[in-house]
């Protein structure tokens, strides 16, 4: 795992910057797909007790669900400030970790549920071949297929046509104009 240490504040000792590096390196052993975090040390709007430090870490995670995992920690001293921040990211990744286990242990659809939901929202997608046909040729094909119906595609003009037979017998020719 990669770790990278941003030093804002100008004045951060070596030491802290190589116990972030440390701890950061502590989260990967919780969750694989931790990819490289980022720590970055500013300094925060000044309060009543003085200069604070503010802290924030980045952790970019291999997944497209959960991409990284954040923290914000503002104390008055910058290892405070860091070790609340690492407490929290810790927690993010030990919790995205249990809900992948959950995902991945959850069971699949029962046969008799996943045939109640296909009734409810079942289109049958039927893929046709179409080859450029006659008027002529598609109504023969529409007789002999006994289908109600016939997709082609009109050799003369190139768009796909739709023949079909009325009730009274008559043939009707649908040509799709698109506007």
């Amino acid at each position: 795992m990669k770790v990278v240490v941003h030093d804002r504040t100008a004045e951060l000792p070596a030491r802290l910057r190589s116990y972030a590096e440390r701890r950061l390196t502590r989260v990967a052993r919780h969750f694989d797909r931790v990819l490289d975090a980022e720590v970055e040390f500013s300094h925060a709007a000044r309060n009543r007790k003085g200069p604070a430090c503010m802290v924030q870490i980045l952790v970019h995670m291999d997944g497209r669900k959960h991409p990284l995992a954040r923290a914000r920690e503002t104390s008055g001293d910058c290892q405070t400030a860091l070790d609340l921040a690492l407490d929290k990211v810790d927690r993010q990744v030990v919790k995205l970790k249990e809900k992948i286990k959950i995902e991945k242990k959850r069971p699949e659809k029962q046969p008799a549920e996943s045939a109640a939901a296909d009734d409810q929202q079942s289109v049958e997608r039927i893929r046709v071949h179409l080859k450029p046909e006659s008027v002529e040729d598609a109504t023969i094909a529409l007789n002999s297929n006994g289908r109600s119906f016939y997709v082609f595609v009109d050799e003369d003009t190139g768009e796909i046509n739709v023949a079909f037979r009325k009730a009274d017998g008559g043939l009707v020719l649908l040509e799709p104009v698109v506007s």
